[in-house]
């Protein structure tokens, strides 16, 4: 099958590549013919908005150019004899009538006599058109040709650029009367234009021919009239202008995107779809390969590990065990394969998602009893929660520590009588009772009652951790002013201060009572632990600060010493039992290393803390923290 892999990977390359450019040539070919789909409908729209915008100007532009038609045919009517009062009245009217007026003016004999709004158009008012040189010329054909003209655009003598459309009036007996002037506001006309365009998502522009056909921007760009536009004539007044209207090109472009994507986008799916395929299929095959390797590695893990491994699934069934839980419980694998793990154990743990060490009897094929040690671990692979118990046999190392604990109590027991005799009997001739003895064997006598008393103090400190172990210690518990209990202790280790000259000072921020639930000897044991371990450890003349203060609900005893401190890898076994920072024969400090060990299961049973912390520059801070009560 391997060697059939190769021409077939080829072959499927090659069509890969021929169905990309087929596929590609397909996308680009259908968004050709939407193009032009789109481009020959955007025409049509821009036929439509072309017809909407050229009704729009028109309508905009021969409103007031009527109204103006209007008020030269009332002076023609009235055969020039229009009093003031009357244009006070027609002037407003027709300006109010007619968008995009800025003002309207009439002009008897050329002279500008009438003008509405009369407001920022003063400066018109009075204007004689004979001397404006610059539009003069132009009225002055108005009048010669008798036709209306659209001007601009103009610097209006009023201010500002306008359209001004001049109507010259001629009364029914041939005489010329004056001229009716309009000055619209072209620029608010184009504001109407352009935002009709934009809402039809099209561009604009405006030109006026001129002689001999020349052009004039009005507005807009002039490259609109060079695209692709749709172009308008307009009549206005006496000149022609031409409305082009264009497409935006944005917007077609953006139009064809969208099929581009999706033909592009379903090209590629095709293509990653087939060479996903073929890479699946090798995948696969590799898998398959990799799934036997590691299949065959994990069962010789599984068969090589010393502890017995039972596998149970979240009905209870037993679905994997190795060799060595099978050499364990006494079974065959056909034995245990499927059957409820609960008849391995004498009272079965229960299966919890959740990690458990335990420590438990099982029951062998045979009915005999195994002590063991169960870690339990919940894995949950593929959605079915399965239960993994790790079981080693500890029956042996549970029969050691049981001898061990009778060795360690019967030497005790058995060491306590004799060794309190002897510390009587070194006592008394310590005390000169039998007579006074020589320098050098009161030198003997003291090291000999020193090492006795410190035999007696191991032998009290290994029957308190035999009882702490076996639950046997009891303690009698109650509620006590904290306080009192500091003082006394402070007083209990006074002498053992003073032979080094080490000072005691108690601090505290209490200043009220506090209440603790202890036993108070137990307590005071402590309290002689860490003391005793303070004084041994300060300089001589030192100082022991003894604090005392809240924290939180919590009343927290501190004994802090300057001497050597603790050294940092030694900080982690501090609490161990026999754990001492020098443990040679030679140490120049000596101590049994059960006092912290004992301290801490005292602690611990009185529902308090201990702890250590590192004092600066130099020296250590043991405390103990009590719940107040």
């Amino acid at each position: 099958m391997k060697v059939q892999s190769r021409p077939l990977f080829r072959w499927q390359w090659t069509v890969l590549v021929l169905l990309f450019f087929s596929l590609a040539g397909i996308t680009e070919y259908l968004v050709f013919q939407e193009r032009e789909r789109q481009h020959n409908l955007n025409m049509r729209q821009v036929v439509s908005s072309a017809s909407q915008l050229r009704a729009l100007i028109e309508s905009e532009l021969n409103v007031p150019l009527n109204l103006s038609f209007g008020l030269a045919a009332y002076i023609r009517a009235s055969n020039g004899q229009v009093r003031d009062s009357e244009f006070e009245i027609l002037l407003p009217n027709l300006v109010q009538q007619g968008r995009h007026i800025r003002n309207m003016s009439i002009a008897p004999d050329n002279r500008i006599s009438y003008v509405y709004p009369l407001l920022g158009n003063e400066k018109a008012l009075g204007t004689y058109y004979p001397d404006l040189t610059d539009q003069w010329p132009e009225i002055a054909k108005v009048i010669q040709n008798r036709t209306p003209q659209m001007a601009g655009p103009l610097n209006l003598v009023q201010g500002g650029i306008g359209f001004v459309h001049r109507i010259p009036v001629f009364l029914p007996d041939d005489r010329y009367w004056g001229i009716v002037s309009t000055v619209l506001d072209i620029q608010s006309i184009w504001k109407v234009l352009f935002n009709q365009a934009s809402e039809l998502d099209v561009q604009v522009a405006m030109r006026r021919f001129g002689p001999q056909d020349l052009t004039e921007m009005l507005v807009g760009e002039v490259t609109v009239f060079q695209n692709d536009a749709i172009l308008l004539d307009l009549k206005v007044a006496d000149s022609r202008w031409q409305l082009a209207v264009v497409a935006l090109e944005s917007h077609i472009l953006l139009q064809s995107w969208p099929i581009r994507l999706i033909c592009w986008g379903v090209c590629l799916l095709l293509w990653l779809l087939v060479l996903s395929v073929f890479i699946a299929n090798r995948r696969l095959a590799q898998t398959a390969d990799a799934w036997q390797q590691s299949d065959a590695y994990f069962r010789t893990v599984l068969n090589s590990v010393a502890d017995a491994i039972v596998v149970v699934n979240k009905t209870g069934h037993i679905e994997q065990v190795n060799p060595a839980a099978l050499t364990l419980f006494g079974y065959q694998q056909e034995q245990l394969r499927g059957k409820n793990y609960q008849q391995l154990f004498v009272e079965a743990p229960k299966l919890i998602p959740q990690d458990a060490t335990l420590e438990l009897t099982a029951l062998h094929h045979s009915g005999q009893s195994i002590l063991i040690e169960l870690n339990q671990t919940y894995i949950d692979h593929q959605q079915q929660g399965l239960t993994v118990f790790l079981i080693r046999d500890i029956t042996e190392r549970k029969r050691i520590e049981q001898l061990k604990e009778e060795f360690v109590s019967t030497v005790s027991h058995e060491l306590r009588t004799p060794l309190t005799a002897i510390n009587g009997a070194l006592g008394l001739l310590a005390a000169g009772v039998v007579g006074n003895v020589a320098p050098a064997q009161q030198q003997l006598l003291d090291i000999a009652q020193q090492n006795g008393q410190q035999l007696s103090l191991l032998i009290n400190d290994i029957l308190d951790i035999e009882k702490l172990a076996a639950g046997k210690m009891q303690l009698y518990m109650q509620q006590l002013d904290i306080m009192p209990l500091v003082l006394q202790a402070k007083n209990r280790n006074l002498p053992l201060a003073q032979q080094t000259g080490v000072q005691l000072k108690i601090q505290s921020d209490l200043t009220d009572e506090v209440q603790v639930l202890v036993d108070e000897n137990r307590l005071q044991q402590v309290f002689a632990n860490l003391l005793a371990n303070a004084i041994r450890f300060s300089p001589d003349q030192g100082l022991v600060l003894i604090e005392v203060r809240l924290i939180a609900l919590k009343v927290r005893v501190s004994v802090t010493d300057r001497g050597p401190g603790v050294p940092a890898d030694f900080v982690s076994r501090l609490f161990q039992k026999f754990s001492q920072a020098d443990s040679s024969t030679t140490r120049r400090l000596s101590g049994t290393g059960l006092g912290l060990a004992i301290s801490k299961e005292l602690m611990a049973r009185m529902g308090g803390e201990i702890g250590y912390q590192p004092n600066s520059p130099t020296g250590a801070c043991f405390y103990i923290d009590l719940p107040v009560q």
